[in-house]
Parts: structure tokens; C-alpha cells; sequence
């Protein structure tokens, strides 16, 4: 019960989340591109994937029917991300939309 509610346990081995930092918008057509540059942390595990946000943007999972997000906050929906079994983790899914990264 506990881990379906997304807490972890004092036995669990902490997985690392580094930080990474988007750089660029090089393509396509999402808006706000400016905004949703700068460094990106770990935020907290979110449908099963590890959220990140940059304090104005959050790139988290929204679940088998709402996929892949990148909002300004947690259960707002821009359309149908990707699944999961898609795309696997943030950085993927922000590679896809166009944008560039860097892990630090």
C-alpha cells in the first residue's frame, strides 16, 4: 500500500536523479520556449516516473491516458503524450519535443 501511494520505504535503494539542464528550443512548435530552458531537478516520482521541473515548467508522467506532460504544474493536460513504453524517462520526452539538454 504504501509504494502504490509513491512513498518509498527506509529499505528501498535510493535511485540518484541528477539534475541536467535544457538549453534550446530547436524545432517544433511548443510554445513558451524560453521559459522551459534552464536546469531541471528531480521533483518526485509521479505515475511511476521520475518528475523533474525548472520551477516554472514540470515534465512528469500523467499516466496511461494523459502520457507524457511538460506544464506549468501537475494535472494539467496539453494534449496526449506518449506512453511510457515509448518514451521512458523526461529527458527522452523532451529530446522529442525538439528540445536540447545537458546532464550536469
Amino acid at each position: 500500500f504504501i509504494k502504490s501511494k509513491q512513498f518509498q520505504l527506509g529499505t528501498d535503494e535510493v535511485k540518484d536523479y541528477p539534475t541536467f539542464e535544457v538549453t534550446a528550443q530547436v524545432g517544433g512548435n511548443l510554445g513558451d520556449g524560453p521559459a522551459r530552458l534552464g536546469m531541471y531537478k528531480f521533483d518526485k516520482m509521479y505515475n511511476g516516473a521520475a518528475a523533474y521541473t525548472n520551477d516554472k515548467y514540470i515534465v512528469f508522467y500523467g499516466g496511461a491516458r494523459d502520457g507524457w506532460q511538460w506544464n506549468q504544474g501537475y494535472n494539467q493536460w496539453a494534449g496526449n503524450g506518449p506512453a511510457l513504453s515509448a518514451i521512458a524517462d523526461a529527458q527522452g520526452f523532451i529530446k522529442s519535443k525538439q528540445f536540447l539538454f545537458e546532464g550536469s
